[in-house]
């Protein structure tokens, strides 16, 4: 039997990895193109219909978002299922993505980059009217984090030649 409770942790699910790093694309995470779209058009919120495949202002989609989003749609589907769940028992499912331009601060890891506050919705509503949401705050800086490879020693040497047997 499907079960509603099960929503809830969807609504987190579908968020978090909307937002996290592993939701990246074409040298930039998704987070970061949506921000930087967002400077660029001087805009600072996205919605993102998961059911209805439509997200608005259409401004702001370009073609790593709408990937993504492609992505994303696709999923949520078996990912309200394989919770113990049913697609069938939700009527709307909503991601919206707010960025706040007049706030930024040094990146404290990352000196050379400023970062905006960020808030992401997921909401989840069922078949009775009842909404499962969850919101997640933080910061975001545009453009991938590149990380130095340093010189490689002779230990890494060593475990790298032992794996290759």
């Amino acid at each position: 039997m499907a079960r509603y409770k099960t929503l809830k942790s969807v609504a987190h699910n579908i968020g978090s990895s909307f937002i996290s790093t592993m939701n990246y694309y074409k040298g930039d995470y998704v987070l970061g193109h949506i921000q930087k779209q967002m400077q660029s058009s001087g805009l600072s919120k996205l919605e993102i219909d998961l059911l209805n495949n439509y997200s608005q202002p259409t401004t702001l989609i370009t073609e790593p978002i709408q990937s993504s989003i492609q992505g994303y749609v696709s999923w949520f589907p078996k990912l309200v299922n394989d919770s113990g769940s049913d697609i069938s028992l939700v009527t709307q499912a909503k991601l919206i993505i707010e960025f706040d331009f007049t706030k930024s601060r040094i990146c404290p890891f990352a000196q050379e980059y400023t970062e905006n506050p960020y808030i992401c919705h997921s909401t989840i509503t069922d078949d009775r009217g009842k909404e499962y949401s969850y919101e997640f705050k933080d910061w975001w800086f545009p453009g991938a984090l590149v990380i130095e490879q340093k010189e490689t020693t002779l230990w890494t040497k060593l475990i790298q030649w032992i794996r290759k047997k």
